[in-house]
């Protein structure tokens, strides 16, 4: 069990005080009082030795050492109670003469008294010489003044009062000291563990040498008596011990030991060799009758002084010799670093710099040390920092702070320490600082600053979202870029899980991704759906790069992310026009080649047809041509939606051609289905193939009233449209400007995205066998674009479906259509004929029925052949029959090296499919001859007779073209 020596203490000297008041009280003035009362005196200061070791044990360094030395005084002075007690109580010897415990009466101290030669800043361990001379000494103090007052023989041969009235007077004077320099100690001392406990013993010394000598006072003057209430205060000395004792706290020093002034060192060192001086006279007086005793005693005072003188002359040597190696490191240190070193009075004059301080100034120490900041900086500099030195020397505290000075020129920057300079007594006698050059390091930092910035903005201002996750995928870093993308704030965004902008069907995938992220090498590119604040979904590109630290260890995850949703869009709608663009080819040359064919079986079906008569074959030559003539309609088809049919467009008004197909379509269409015509007011004009457009209505509203099986509403409407930036960002790649929309909607079946993404491409159809081409929808497509216009659909099924057409709006007026001219009488001739076509069958046709025509025909069966026959007969040559598209060389190149030949031939260009050979943009050149297949032979010759019958002025502009 563990004892706290303060509440030890404290019932200790409750119990000792109570039971020595109890003794008296019952057996007050007897001998019984006595005797108990004397053991109750020997305990007391056994007590006290007991509390005293408690708090030693408990104390540390100081406190240890005085406490222990304590306890060793108050064992000794129980160790003389117990020694008086014997004497007088058991043998009972009379008081006038010497007893062993007389020893004791001053002897008992001296190990207190060896406390006031300690410090607080004396090593806790080792041993020590200079306090064994200490020791001596004053030993040799204590058995002079027992010796010179009680142990000389001529003391005792004076009366009993006499004795004891010197013993009094010893005592004063012998305690009286001792507590006055206690207490002088402790006035002195500024370590306030040290003061407390000096003050608390000076404080017994007092009571107890006062108890002690009132006592030898009574007893001298006869007036004392055992047993009586004379004898408590003895008892009460001993238990205020106890009470002083158990009471110190060593947690009372909050300060570190300070040093003591110069007098007082002194003092302190010098005072043990005045015991000398005092040891000297007091055996002087004995030495008569004590003369071994007082040689004895001077030489060991002598002894110990000169020891003592020693002890301390070798200490300030290797003092000396520790500060002058304590110095040359210091020097080492301050000469060896590279930041200023410097010592300042009180006045501002530099005590001390080190070469790095000087150097920073451009001078050397010597030319530095007794001057002022003004005199080493430029002035201003110097008073500014003479003035924030003054309020560090006013506040007492180190300040650290970032100040300039100019010296040699040079500005430089400093991060200058700088705080009081204290003597051993904590008196401010100066200013000590340290400056480091940070000029450097300020660049260095201002520019990663200004990189950091820059690479801040850098990711403020990119395109791209810039977003970084920690280890749990949560978001770390969000710039302004992610806040557009996905629509959340940075304090919204900041610390939530990825699932936030993650559609719920793709989250195992992304969190698979992740994890995939955090243990490979290297980073990953995935392009995905995303979700946006406002509930859209977007398409994104992410660039994810884990971020690896030097040790290997993945801190987090860094993503730029790219919003690619018009991109893709653009890349769709590029895919699907180069889908269409080649179907658009192929058909095309198809369509070219049938041209061909179908030219051939309409010539020959002709041709039987002229030559039979009525009858079996007759009808089958008739139905040959009919069936030729539906196949010509179908690559008529396949060229409006390549685009590679000839168009006669001209200026129109959308209306008129709506309202003429108005009654027309109420027939074709049926009566169970409503038809709307919604004409626009002041409706602008367009500029197309009147045909083309005609054959775009009748084919969506054919295609409108399949898709109303059950009866609906079909409307067509026109509208004047002006088309801004946001409208055609949408439906790219539409230009903005002013157009004229046809629309033509029904409220049929609708169709789903993947039927509208297919609608255009030719013979695609949902329609049941045998009940549609699948060419309708891309024959409009074609006429559509050839006429410079864009079409887009709006379908949802079960709501119907609207096909949406922009024209170009121009400014010219409306045309009023002229009156066809149709040849009459025959078209027969008799001019030469050169005939350039690579297709033989086509060839052997077109030649056989010009030949019967009556002209002579020049065959040629390619461009470079025709150029040869050219070349031979150019005077008799009227009249180039030439197709347009051939190898090597085509209708429009053969037919300027011929007018190089001979001027006069004029050209009639033939052909099934378009090049921009004679055809622009589907327009044939003004004032060029043009005949397209298939053609009946009719047709055939009545433009070779147009050609050959035209005005001198039409042909001179057909040459020139």
């Amino acid at each position: 069990m563990k004892f706290k020596p303060r509440t030890t203490a404290l019932a200790a000297a409750f119990v000792l005080m109570g039971v020595r008041v109890a003794v008296l009280i019952l057996w007050y003035g007897t001998d019984t009082a006595s005797l108990r009362g004397d053991w109750i005196d020997t305990a007391a200061p056994l007590t006290a030795a007991v509390v005293c070791w408690m708090v030693a044990r408990q104390a540390e360094g100081f406190g240890r050492r005085v406490w222990r030395l304590a306890c060793i005084s108050f064992l000794l002075a129980s160790v003389g109670q117990g020694l008086y007690t014997y004497n007088y109580d058991y043998l009972h010897a009379p008081l006038a003469t010497i007893w062993p415990s007389d020893v004791l009466v001053f002897f008992w101290i001296v190990p207190a008294m060896m406390t006031l030669f300690l410090s607080p800043r004396d090593p806790d361990s080792g041993f020590r010489w200079l306090r064994v001379c200490d020791f001596v000494q004053v030993c040799t103090l204590v058995l002079a003044v027992e010796l010179s007052q009680i142990y000389v023989p001529s003391r005792w041969q004076a009366a009993g009062p006499a004795m004891q009235l010197r013993a009094v007077h010893a005592g004063i004077l012998f305690f009286g000291a001792i507590a006055v320099s206690f207490l002088v100690r402790g006035w002195l001392c500024q370590n306030r563990s040290a003061r407390s406990f000096f003050l608390r013993m000076g404080a017994f010394l007092v009571v107890s040498a006062t108890v002690l000598n009132a006592t030898l006072y009574y007893q001298a003057s006869g007036h004392y008596q055992q047993g009586t209430w004379t004898d408590l205060p003895w008892t009460f000395s001993f238990c205020l011990a106890i009470v002083l004792a158990g009471t110190w706290n060593e947690r009372e020093d909050s300060s570190a030991a300070a040093p003591l002034s110069r007098s007082l060192q002194l003092l302190a060192q010098f005072s043990p060799l005045l015991i000398p001086a005092v040891v000297f006279p007091l055996v002087l007086r004995i030495a008569q009758e004590q003369f071994v005793w007082s040689v004895l005693l001077v030489t060991l005072s002598f002894a110990a002084a000169s020891g003592r003188l020693f002890v301390l002359q070798n200490q300030l040597l290797v003092s000396s010799r520790e500060l002058e190696n304590n110095l040359a490191l210091l020097r080492g240190i301050t000469e060896g670093t590279p930041d200023a070193v410097f010592v300042k009075g009180l006045e501002g004059r530099y005590l001390m710099i080190n070469s790095a301080g000087a150097r920073f100034l451009g001078l050397t120490p010597p030319e530095v040390v007794g001057k002022t900041d003004a005199e080493v900086f430029v002035p201003e500099v110097g008073r500014a920092i003479w003035e924030r030195d003054c309020r560090v020397l006013q506040s007492g505290q180190t300040n650290t702070y970032e100040e300039f000075g100019t010296a040699a020129g040079v500005t430089r920057l400093y991060l200058a320490t700088k705080g009081p300079l204290r003597d051993p007594g904590g008196k401010v006698i100066g200013l000590l600082g340290i400056c480091h050059d940070i000029t450097d390091r300020k660049r260095a930092e201002e520019a990663i600053r200004q990189s950091q910035e820059k690479l801040r903005m850098h990711i403020e201002s990119t395109p791209l979202a810039v977003v970084e996750w920690d280890l749990e995928f949560r978001v770390a870093a969000w710039n302004r870029s992610a806040e557009r993308i996905f629509g959340y704030s940075r304090d919204e965004a900041m610390g939530r899980h990825a699932d936030f902008i993650v559609p719920p069907q793709l989250r195992q995938h992304v969190n698979q991704v992740w994890r995939e992220l955090l243990v490979r090498q290297g980073g990953s590119r995935n392009t995905n759906d995303n979700l946006t604040k406002d509930g859209r979904i977007i398409t994104c590109d992410w660039h994810n790069t884990p971020l690896v630290d030097e040790a290997g260890r993945v801190l987090g995850v860094a993503s730029f992310v790219e919003d690619v949703t018009e991109r893709v869009a653009l890349e769709e709608r590029f895919r699907q026009s180069q889908k269409m663009e080649a179907i658009g080819r192929l058909a095309g040359g198809v369509a070219h080649d049938f041209n061909n064919l179908l030219t051939v079986i309409l010539g020959y079906a002709q041709v039987l047809a002229d030559k039979l008569p009525a009858g079996r074959l007759a009808d089958s030559t008739v139905q040959i041509k009919s069936a030729a003539e539906r196949a010509a309609g179908i690559t008529q088809q396949l060229l409006a939606f390549s685009r590679k049919q000839v168009r006669s467009p001209r200026i129109i008004d959308l209306n008129d051609i709506v309202l003429n197909l108005d009654s027309l379509l109420r027939r074709l269409i049926g009566e169970d289905i409503e038809v709307l015509t919604v004409p626009a007011r002041d409706l602008g004009s367009v500029k197309a193939d009147p045909g083309q457009i005609e054959q775009v209505i009748m084919n969506l509203a054919l295609n409108a009233r399949d898709a109303m099986p059950h009866g609906g509403t079909l409307t067509l409407e026109t509208a004047n449209a002006e088309l801004d930036e946001a409208y055609a960002h949408d439906h790219q790649p539409l230009e903005p400007g002013s157009y004229v929309m046809l629309a033509v909607s029904d409220t049929g079946v609708g169709m789903t995205p993947e039927v509208q993404a297919r609608i255009f491409e030719p013979f695609f159809t949902t329609k049941e066998v045998g009940k549609g081409t699948g060419l309708g929808l891309s024959t409009v497509y074609g006429i559509v674009k050839q006429s410079g216009g864009y079409i887009w659909v709006y379908s949802e099924p079960d709501r119907g479906t609207a096909f949406k057409i922009y024209f170009p709006r121009v400014e010219q007026p409306a045309q009023t259509p002229g009156v066809e001219k149709h040849p009459s009488g025959a078209q027969h001739g008799t001019e030469t004929i050169l005939l350039v076509e690579d297709d033989p069958q086509l060839r052997e046709l077109t030649s056989s029925a010009l030949t019967q025509c009556g002209y002579k025909v020049l065959v040629a069966g390619n461009p470079e052949e025709g150029l040869d026959k050219a070349k031979a007969a150019h005077r008799d040559i009227r009249l180039l029959v030439t197709d347009v598209v051939m190898p090597r060389m085509n209708g429009r190149q053969l037919a300027e090296q011929i007018q190089r030949i001979a001027p006069d031939v004029r050209v009639l260009y033939i052909s099934g499919y378009t090049n921009n050979a004679i055809v622009h943009y589907g327009m044939v050149d003004d004032g060029l001859w043009f005949l397209p297949k298939p053609f009946t032979l009719a047709a055939l010759v009545n433009k070779v007779r147009e050609v050959l019958d035209a005005s001198p002025d039409a042909a001179q502009s057909a040459r020139q073209k």
